[in-house]
């Protein structure tokens, strides 16, 4: 689980600015904590709700967490293209974007964080907490003239006697962290921090459900969709999962993913044209598969097959969110940006209060980006799960929560406030007299 984010230098972020999720002392909503029945380790939340603005960096920090995780697991930059350290302040390109997570796995606490500037790997750490404080596992710096070096916590010094280890360290290219090239040369001293970071999912307004086999014997989720595509009235009667024939499925692919799937080099293949499609290799045969939907006719109650192609934006969201209740099994911690894009606010709500029912006894987390003032609910979410973001006088993004509002009560009507102005983070609408 994520206990704390911290920023700076990067996008929107100028200074150094914190996403924390350790529980308050909120007494309502209990069963959207992760109670850690210690008192060395804090309760955390399972939610994080972002609230604020265009353009005030609510987006910047999902895309910051997704930016720093790509990092550690070595996947594509979903920042490429961009500059990446804060543009509004003439000092930020000749220093360093900062990231660092603490995160709970299982029930230990970890501190792991790096700096990062023009792509090379300028300072990275990682410490671990436990009953007697916090401990430096190692902190390891690299320049061009000293390449790579390191310093060890008191109990870690015997890795600095371990000749491979050693080793490994000297050959970490600049670009890359001690922690994943570790993980590369198949030693697992700290396999457990970098395979943490496998649990963080991004979704993003246009992100679509990546593969449909998670609907293939799965009888929880078809009755997922079966009963929330019912109580949202989208008009969807049913929805199955149909087998079809491969080969009909294969001509709609492009010929390199064709010549893979050949190679077995993929096990899965999601298809969207106008129906959706998935294929999946099972022990080197192929199997297609379609989802399918279906409408009543008012006047006879027959069954009629759609496209999803001829679905609403709104139902197509749902449909590819819906997924996430899988995750929530798997203790997965979900980034999603906009979760409202395209969902009218009682689907919003309805669809939080099944994530959070699903996760009751599980340790997923969901932090949220929205513009929907009417989420701002605390029979909805937690005082202490509401974040604002906003721009302060630097241009520079900043994060606070509602619970630094310490006057809040619980029967004050937020949204209200929020859309007043009271907490901030709402734009600025000039008259048109005052641009005359």
């Amino acid at each position: 689980m994520i206990i704390r984010f911290s920023v700076a230098n990067c996008l929107s972020f100028n200074d150094k600015t914190s996403l924390d999720l350790f529980a308050s002392k909120v007494g309502n909503l209990k069963e959207q904590l992760w109670l850690s029945k210690s008192r060395y380790i804090p309760n955390i939340l399972k939610s994080a709700f972002i609230f604020g603005p265009n353009a005030a960096g609510k987006s910047n920090l999902i895309k910051a967490i997704h930016y720093a995780t790509s990092i550690v697991l070595q996947e594509p930059n979903p920042l490429r293209g961009r500059t990446t350290y804060f543009k509004l302040c003439p000092e930020c390109p000749k220093k360093p974007s900062f990231f660092e997570f603490e995160m709970l796995i299982d029930r230990k606490i970890y501190r792991f964080g790096f700096e990062i500037k023009a792509n090379t790997i300028t300072r990275e750490w990682l410490l671990q907490n436990n009953s007697t404080g916090e401990h430096e596992i190692y902190e390891r710096t690299y320049d061009q003239a000293a390449k790579n070096q390191i310093r060890y916590g008191e109990k870690y010094e015997k890795y600095r006697d371990d000749v491979f280890i050693s080793f490994i360290l000297k050959g970490t290219p600049e670009n890359k962290l001690f922690l994943s090239e570790l993980i590369d040369r198949n030693v697992d001293i700290f396999r457990n921090v970098y395979e943490w970071f496998k649990k963080i999912l991004v979704i993003y307004p246009d992100t679509e459900l990546q593969s449909y086999n998670v609907l293939l014997n799965n009888e929880f989720l078809l009755n997922e969709y079966r009963r929330l595509m019912s109580i949202c009235d989208v008009g969807i009667d049913d929805i199955s999962v149909e087998r079809i024939d491969a080969d009909k499925v294969l001509d709609k692919v492009p010929t390199e993913l064709r010549d893979k799937l050949k190679l077995d080099s993929l096990k899965n293949l999601t298809i969207k044209q106008d129906d959706r499609y998935s294929i999946s290799l099972q022990e080197g045969s192929r199997e297609a598969y379609k989802i399918q939907i279906s409408h009543k006719m008012p006047s006879t109650g027959e069954s009629v097959s759609f496209k999803i192609s001829e679905e609403s934006d709104g139902t197509n969201r749902l449909f590819d969110l819906i997924p996430i209740l899988t995750l929530v099994l798997q203790d997965t911690i979900v980034l999603v940006d906009e979760l409202d894009r395209s969902l009218h606010s009682n689907v919003s709500k309805l669809f939080i209060k099944t994530l959070f029912k699903a996760n009751r006894d599980h340790q997923s987390q969901m932090i949220v980006t929205t513009h929907d003032a009417t989420l701002l609910d605390v029979d909805l979410i937690r005082r202490d799960s509401i974040w604002f973001v906003r721009k302060n006088f630097k241009k520079a993004s900043e994060i606070y929560s509602l619970y630094d509002y310490v006057k809040v009560r619980n029967d004050k009507s937020l949204q209200k406030a929020y859309l007043a102005g009271l907490y901030g983070a709402v734009p600025v609408i000039r008259s048109q007299e005052e641009e005359e």
